[in-house]
């Protein structure tokens, strides 16, 4: 891969990890408040959206509907899959899940539009 059709990547992953600022500052009243939690946050950032190019790139998604599957079929089978059970184990709520989760939802959804532009 050449290095022009992989610098998009950080660059969405930067928007993405604005956007999920700001769904924890909204929606759950959390700031990023440390170095750690904005590494972190920008380094699973950063692998969502090159997990997304992969498997764009990988499969010839070539339509904005078809990336949007992708995305929610990312986002489902990743993000859903692993931490349900975990909700279910300790006995958090769903309202607690879709706080914490519907914002990566839409962050997938808004990088692979992204994505699909960008490629």
């Amino acid at each position: 891969m050449k290095l022009m059709e992989v610098v998009h990547i950080p660059i969405i992953a930067l928007i993405q990890l604005g956007f999920l600022y700001v769904w924890n500052l909204k929606m759950r009243n959390r700031a990023f408040r440390s170095k750690t939690i904005w590494m972190l946050a920008g380094l699973g950032s950063l692998f969502n959206v090159w997990g997304l190019d992969v498997i764009q790139r990988d499969f010839g998604v070539d339509t904005l509907f078809g990336m949007l599957e992708v995305s929610a079929g990312c986002w489902l089978v990743f993000v859903v899959a692993t931490t349900a059970k975990y909700y279910a184990v300790y006995g958090w709520s769903k309202r607690e899940f879709w706080l914490d989760y519907g914002g990566d939802l839409l962050a997938f959804l808004l990088s692979g539009s992204l994505i699909y532009a960008a490629t």
